[in-house]
Parts: C-alpha cells; structure tokens; sequence
C-alpha cells in the first residue's frame, strides 16, 4: 500500500501496483518494479557482488556513528558518506581474485578530500597501552591548516571493532592519543585530518599494524 502524506501533490512512498515511491536524502523517488530476471548472473556481475560484500564487511563496525559523513565530505555529492567510503574501498582496497578477495588495509582510505595527507606519520603504544600517532605539521602547504582537526582510529579487524577519536588534536600539534578500552587483538590504524568546517577533508594516511 502507497501512503501521500501532503495529498495528491505531495511525496509517493510505498507501493502501488508495479510502481514505487520512496525518499532518499530527502527527495522522493518513484520507479517501476523490476521483474526478476532469468538470465544466468554473469561472472562480472559475481565479482562485483563479491566486492560489495567485502566492502560491507569492513564498513559494518561504521554504521549508525555518521563517522563516515564527517570524514568524505560530499563536496557537492548527494550520495551518502557511508557509500562514498565504500565507493573509495571498492576503487582501491580490494584485493585478491574471485571468489577470495579481502580488503587490503595498507590500501584503504578511512578519510578522503582535498586536504594535503599527513607526512612521516607514524604510530607507538605508550605505557598506559594507548596509541600515540605523531606526524610532521605541514600546514600552511597548499590548502593545508595548523587547526585542521586529527582524526585516529584503529580498527581490530578478527573483533569487527572500530576505536577513533574525531577530535584528536590539531594538526599543528605533531601528535594525538587515541585511547583505547579493553581490547586485544591486531589493530590496523590510520590518521587524517578534516577541515574545521568540517567541508574538506585529507586522504587518510595507514599507520601500520600492532598487537595489542
């Protein structure tokens, strides 16, 4: 059953008969229903469902926190900032031959924009267990800023758990802690800054791999 909320001129949502009307950011959609097809899946159609699960693995520890809307701004884009990073993992990160692809940590982005990226970026783990990422300010290259915001983040890939911290620090300040709770395991990590305004944001920068 189809529902118009606003009377005969407003939104169509739901179903009637072989059409059907749905919102998506805020603007409504209509299309016909598709009839389900009898022709056998082609092998690329395979592989491109095979990329889409691997890259929904990875993003299903994001859903629900908006994390991914503050670090791909959508720079005129009215797509999702969940689908604009797995756009970017499908690009770039998948690896590995159908059926047996993964996504390749070294290779993924948790930030993407026009920002310039951090530079000598590297990571530790301090005496309390935390995680000290340091890198060289280089703002005031190019568009870069010394308050562009750090974002960190580690993500314990055999738990499907992400720690990261939004606002971790500046990027003028050389340096930010992410704290993490209980946990152990391998944590894969990355930094990446994003504009004050939160319009831009930089490609982020892989750390590496540690135990913890």
């Amino acid at each position: 059953m189809a529902k118009i909320p606003n009377g005969i001129l407003g939104e169509f949502i739901g179903t009637a008969g072989n059409v059907s009307g749905y919102m998506r950011y805020g603007v409504n959609f209509i299309r016909t229903r598709r009839n389900k097809s009898t022709k056998p899946i082609t092998e690329k159609r395979l592989i491109q469902q095979q990329k889409i699960k691997v890259c929904n693995q990875f993003t299903k520890p994001f859903a629900g926190q908006g994390f991914f809307s503050i670090t791909f701004p959508a720079n005129g884009k009215t797509n999702s900032g969940y689908n604009r990073a797995t756009s970017a993992l499908m690009s770039q990160a998948v690896v590995g031959v159908y059926p047996a692809m993964a996504i390749e940590c070294s290779l993924a982005l948790i930030s993407k924009g026009n920002l310039p990226s951090a530079v000598q970026a590297v990571i530790a783990q301090d005496a309390a267990g935390d995680l000290v990422f340091t890198w060289t300010d280089n703002g005031g290259t190019g568009i870069a800023k010394a308050n562009d915001t750090a974002v960190v983040l580690a993500y314990f890939t055999e738990l499907k758990q992400v720690v990261y911290s939004l606002n971790a620090g500046s990027r003028g300040d050389g340096t930010a802690t992410l704290v993490l709770p209980p946990v152990s395991g391998i944590a894969e990590t990355w930094i990446g800054f994003v504009s004050r305004d939160k319009n831009d944001a930089a490609n982020s920068v892989y750390t590496g791999r540690l135990v913890i």
